[in-house]
């Protein structure tokens, strides 16, 4: 049984690397466990500098386990 249901969107904060504020993230369950098994990048986004990064690897892993646990 996964922590989050299939049609809601998974709220988590990521740092921006331009400006070092913390920015919501919000993707749906499915979009995120496709990326995730695929191996994609999860990307963050920055509002104030309109900027995309990849979420780095602790992150990752830590959004995994959250949607697995």
């Amino acid at each position: 049984m996964t922590a989050v249901a299939r049609g809601t969107h998974v709220p988590f904060v990521s740092a921006c690397p331009t400006c070092g504020l913390e920015q919501a993230q919000w993707y749906t369950y499915s979009a995120l466990i496709r990326l995730l098994e695929r191996g994609h990048p999860v990307e963050g986004y920055c509002v104030i500098c309109d900027a995309y990064w990849q979420i780095n690897a602790h992150e990752r892993n830590s959004l995994a386990a959250r949607l697995t646990g």
